[in-house]
């Protein structure tokens, strides 16, 4: 007999409001790795401050010359060490020799860029797990609460693998925004860093902005780990129907002050999963998206 729409809909808010809380987890991870980057950042900017600086300025004509040989081998140093820790990641990074043509704003770049990098590795590991196990539980979930579902069921990988290499939005995947998002965040902290340089920023000042821009970094960061594993559960649930040859979905929003008008004007809508598309006619709709489907199943 076939389960009634309450029942689905009790299931999957069981099941977001399981995943909304390892998200959560994983956010405070995140935070953590973002502040210490910050912490890290600032150190080094108060070493910039206290070596070139007067009056709790620094001065900038001191930034663009060259790096001494001790400077320059003290970067060296940490760029082998890098190196050796992330050798899958540096196609990211300047080649060796173009250490010896920096000058120290540069040299702090790429002593900014070493650590971003690590901190984007930090979160494509900690991504690449929060997402596999939120695909094997959507799927299990939903092979679980159907009646004429087969006796023996599994996660097939393959199609795990190929859910998580999708590029669903803006022709890329979960790893693609991590990098893009680390890029754009390297970009306008030098950019930050140099102008406030050049404007005369205190370090107070300076510190402020570094601390901010971390905060904004650290919301983008959240923000793709909420709407990437709706994307995945969704998948997986689509997958498990699929697999137990039901047809049809229909669309149940969460309807509330934040409910998007797309998602409201969805509401309740059915349609066929060969023709499901994301961001058409299944979710997520957008950033933040908690609508969900629940299955027509077959009489």
């Amino acid at each position: 007999m076939a389960k009634s729409k309450s029942y689905w809909e009790k299931r999957m808010e069981q099941l977001y409001t399981s995943q909304d809380k390892l998200n959560i987890n994983f956010d405070k991870k995140m935070r953590k790795e973002y502040h210490r980057l910050e912490t890290n950042i600032q150190k080094e900017i108060a070493s910039y401050y206290s070596r070139f600086g007067k009056d709790d300025v620094i001065q900038y004509r001191q930034l663009v010359q060259s790096l001494s040989s001790s400077e320059r081998d003290l970067l060296y140093k940490d760029y082998e060490e890098f190196a050796r820790r992330n050798p899958q990641y540096m196609q990211l990074m300047p080649i060796r020799e173009s250490i010896y043509q920096l000058n120290r704003l540069e040299g702090l770049h790429l002593s900014i860029r070493m650590q971003m990098v690590e901190l984007g590795a930090f979160e494509q590991e900690g991504f690449d797990k929060l997402l596999k196990e939120a695909y094997e539980r959507g799927y299990l979930s939903s092979m679980k609460g159907l009646d004429n579902a087969s006796s023996f069921f599994s996660v097939n990988n393959i199609a795990m693998q190929q859910t998580l290499n999708e590029k669903w939005i803006n022709s890329g995947n979960f790893s693609d925004r991590i990098w893009t998002n680390k890029e754009k965040l390297l970009n306008t902290l030098n950019n930050e860093i140099r102008d406030g340089i050049i404007r005369g920023d205190t370090y107070q000042k300076m510190a402020r902005t570094i601390a901010h821009r971390m905060d904004v970094g650290g919301n983008e960061s959240l923000r793709l780990i909420v709407t990437e594993s709706a994307f995945v559960l969704n998948q997986a649930n689509k997958q498990a129907f699929m697999d137990a040859l039901i047809e049809k979905y229909t669309i149940t929003a969460v309807m509330d002050s934040k409910t998007s008008p797309t998602c409201r004007h969805l509401d309740g809508e059915t349609f066929e999963f060969k023709d499901a598309k994301v961001g058409v006619n299944y979710p997520p709709f957008h950033s933040w998206c908690r609508t969900t489907v629940v299955p027509e199943e077959n009489e």
